[in-house]
């Protein structure tokens, strides 16, 4: 395994706060000018309404707030609705496979719907993964270093607080395009080299063993509970998984997004096999977004900003899902959090 760039580029994000530029321009200005300002669900909203704003804005997540006292109380994410939805009790006997789901009854229906979380305050599942046991706020005049060391370590987002204006929400996507935009930019000779290698020598596929997937004739319902089930410890959340044919080839990607268009009506949709409930969702069943081992760190990055993906797939000749790229795994070679995180990818392989 290769060394992370930081090692040799300790300086790489030094002299940036938070403020820097989201257009990504030097001099650096202010990065949240541009950022609209955060939109917080009320405590007593719904978890289906919730759902709702998610897949409306098209987001993962948004503080919620006491609108009493206006005050944040945390930040839900579609990784606490994953976890409240398909571990709930009510679907317990469904999760063991296709007998208990052909046996299901009309009684059994109706039972579902009336424990499922879908009524429940949203409040209820703040905190229920380690990254939204905390509110994640940062003042704009911070480096941008400490920042970079969160999203790095799978933190998803984080709210900025402004001098002037309303706080808002910078992603891990933000960051990843910021970081993009400086090293195309570099003159750098490390990094120059460094955008150049593959990535099967950094760390990115797991040789002699099988990425954890989700078979095409297994049900949504397994699919979403085995992206929690498969965490050594929660602050590494899967949120994704490839979808495999008969053969181990993927012919998609089951990710926590596709529980955001759920509702009290479409409910039991989860019992569906996966490629049925992501037709149901999108009308077909999305192409994955696939790079190969030889796929240089540049060439990957890339590809996974001009896709809009939060990940990109390793393959190898017969597309059989041999590692993944993520917007984590970008932003951890440019800080010093070191790959601790392969302990937890090492658990989720076998």
């Amino acid at each position: 395994m290769s060394k992370n760039i930081s090692e040799k580029l300790e300086t790489f994000l030094d002299g940036f706060k938070v403020q820097t530029d989201f257009k990504f321009k030097a001099p650096a200005k202010d990065l949240t000018k541009d950022k609209k300002d955060v939109y917080a669900i009320p405590m007593t909203a719904t978890v289906e309404e919730t759902l709702k704003e998610l897949n409306k804005k098209n987001i993962l997540s948004m503080p919620v707030i006491d609108k009493k006292k206006n005050k944040y109380v945390g930040i839900v994410s579609i990784s606490d609705i994953v976890i409240a939805t398909c571990f709930n009790p009510c679907f317990a006997k469904f999760a063991k496979g296709k007998e208990a789901i052909d046996s299901l009854k009309r009684e059994d229906m109706a039972k579902i719907v009336e424990a499922s979380v879908l009524k429940s305050p949203v409040s209820d599942l703040v905190g229920m993964t380690e990254e939204t046991k905390n509110l994640w706020v940062f003042d704009e005049e911070e480096k941008l270093g400490k920042l970079a060391e969160f999203f790095s370590q799978g933190v998803h987002r984080a709210l900025i607080k402004r001098l002037k204006g309303s706080p808002c929400l910078v992603s891990q996507t933000d960051f990843v395009k910021f970081i993009a935009t400086q090293i195309k930019e570099s003159k750098n000779k490390d990094i120059v080299e460094f955008l150049k290698q593959p990535l099967d020598k950094l760390g990115n596929v797991h040789k002699g063993k099988s990425v954890v997937s989700v078979r095409e004739d297994e049900t949504a319902l397994t699919g979403f509970r085995r992206l929690l089930q498969w965490q050594s410890f929660r602050d590494w959340n899967l949120a994704a998984l490839p979808i495999v044919d008969k053969k181990g080839a993927i012919i998609g990607n089951l990710s926590e997004s596709d529980l955001r268009g759920l509702n009290e009506n479409r409910l039991l949709d989860v019992l569906f096999v996966v490629p049925m409930y992501m037709k149901t969702f999108y009308g077909e069943m999305r192409k994955p977004e696939t790079i190969t081992a030889d796929c240089s760190f540049m060439d990957a990055l890339d590809k996974l900003i001009d896709c809009k993906v939060h990940r990109l797939w390793i393959v190898d000749n017969d597309k059989k899902p041999i590692g993944v790229f993520s917007l984590s795994d970008v932003i951890s070679q440019f800080t010093t959090f070191a790959w601790s995180h392969l302990k937890a990818m090492e658990d989720i392989v076998d």
